[in-house]
């Protein structure tokens, strides 16, 4: 079926921000409903992370989830180019742990496999990942 936005509760909103905090991004709030961070690449590609609630139509009901994606994103905040999507359900609250561990994870690989597959160099923003 297809998604629709949703508002983002604050809670969510905070475990994104500290999420994005921990991997040394600046989360932009500028937008009420989406949180974004800058990804530098050592090519001087800029794209941006962007994390938004969303509902997910089926036949006869929707059910909450966070999509996380990296897009590539002109001034007025409108995707121009959408490189890789992710979904994950809801935290069920505002201390849930493997939520904020399972962002933590889909960001830094999200960005560091477009690195990899897109020839664009290493992501400059993120830690380096272990070896």
């Amino acid at each position: 079926m297809t998604n629709r936005a949703l508002v983002m509760p604050d809670y969510v909103a905070e475990l994104v921000k500290l999420c994005l905090a921990q991997l040394r991004l600046v989360p932009s709030d500028e937008h009420k409903d989406i949180i974004t961070a800058s990804l530098r690449y050592e090519d001087g590609t800029e794209l941006s992370v962007v994390v938004m609630c969303l509902a997910e139509r089926s036949w006869f009901r929707e059910k909450p989830i966070v999509g996380v994606s990296i897009a590539k994103l002109d001034a007025s905040m409108r995707a121009t180019e959408i490189h890789l999507q992710e979904v994950m359900p809801v935290p069920y609250g505002p201390s849930d742990l493997q939520f904020l561990l399972a962002l933590n994870t889909n960001i830094r690989a999200m960005a560091w496999a477009l690195a990899a597959v897109g020839g664009m160099g290493e992501c400059v923003e993120l830690p380096r990942p272990s070896r």
